[in-house]
């Protein structure tokens, strides 16, 4: 069972992508962050104990105040015991190539288009 983060502006997305994971039966517990921002202030909780680093994060790219670029710049800069273990994972209503190869070199091996569905977010899990 993993413990799974899902970084997105948008409230219905987060509550219908939430539905998809509790159905893949995979997650032990599911946070939300509104922005890349409140995501790594979410870590602090994990310096301090409160909550335990995520397994999987699931990072839309654009969202205001911190998109998911600059959030995956700074946690590539964190310096967090485990955090290689993470597995970000890109959902996103872009399919822009040039975001696509943005991602990779910021170390995402795995971009999904929204809608986010069931099948795909299995295989990218493979659960």
């Amino acid at each position: 069972m993993k413990n799974v983060l899902l970084v997105d502006d948008d409230a219905v997305f987060n509550f219908l992508s939430k539905k998809v994971v509790e159905r893949l039966g995979v997650a032990t517990d599911i946070h939300t962050a509104l922005n890349g921002r409140e995501a790594l202030d979410l870590f602090n909780s994990y310096y301090q104990g409160a909550m335990t680093l995520p397994d999987i994060i699931l990072l839309d790219l654009n969202m205001p105040v911190m998109d998911g670029f600059s959030f995956l710049e700074a946690f590539n800069r964190l310096e967090v015991a485990g955090k290689e273990r993470v597995k970000i994972v890109v959902v996103t209503s872009s399919h822009d190539p040039r975001d696509m190869e943005r991602t990779k070199k910021l170390g995402v091996t795995d971009y999904l288009t929204k809608p986010l569905q069931q099948k795909k977010l299995q295989e990218v899990l493979e659960v």
